[in-house]
């Protein structure tokens, strides 16, 4: 078999290497592994100039039970106040603001009377008589506003 024209053959059924083309080839695989070597290497150093992340929860905090321990508060230990239902419910809380500023605040129950609760906020901030019968009977009508019976 001949050669076509214009064909150029090498003995040996070699293909023509001299016209440059692998060689443009050849540069530009090496530029190509080059630069990605590079960029491997800028991450793994960007990597660890990171700082470690720090490890968040991946749920909200849920309630926990925690029985009370004894000694502590509301614990066998500790002493409870005495029970409120001897009075009957809380009907209001009465707060009274004296001369000098100081507030003095007095639960008033159900069962309570104007001049035990009277009696009460004397104790903590003394009131002239007629103050005293003035604020027994704003009480009284508390009461019975709150009572149902006014």
């Amino acid at each position: 078999m001949e050669a076509a024209a214009g064909w150029r053959c090498r003995p040996g059924g070699r293909l023509d290497m001299s016209h440059g083309f692998v060689r443009h080839i050849r540069r530009n695989q090496i530029a190509r592994d080059a630069y990605e070597r590079a960029v491997r290497q800028a991450r793994g150093r960007a990597r660890g100039r990171l700082p470690p992340a720090t490890p968040r929860p991946r749920r909200p905090d849920q309630q926990v039970y925690r029985p009370r321990r004894p000694g502590g508060p509301g614990g066998d230990a500790s002493p409870s106040p005495p029970p409120a239902d001897t009075r009957g419910p809380r009907l209001f809380c009465l707060e009274y603001e004296g001369d000098d500023g100081r507030v003095t605040a007095v639960i008033v129950h159900q069962g309570d009377s104007a001049e035990e609760v009277t009696r009460r906020v004397c104790a903590r901030s003394p009131l002239e008589p007629a103050l005293r019968r003035a604020l027994c009977q704003r009480v009284q009508d508390e009461l019975s506003k709150r009572r149902g019976t006014g």
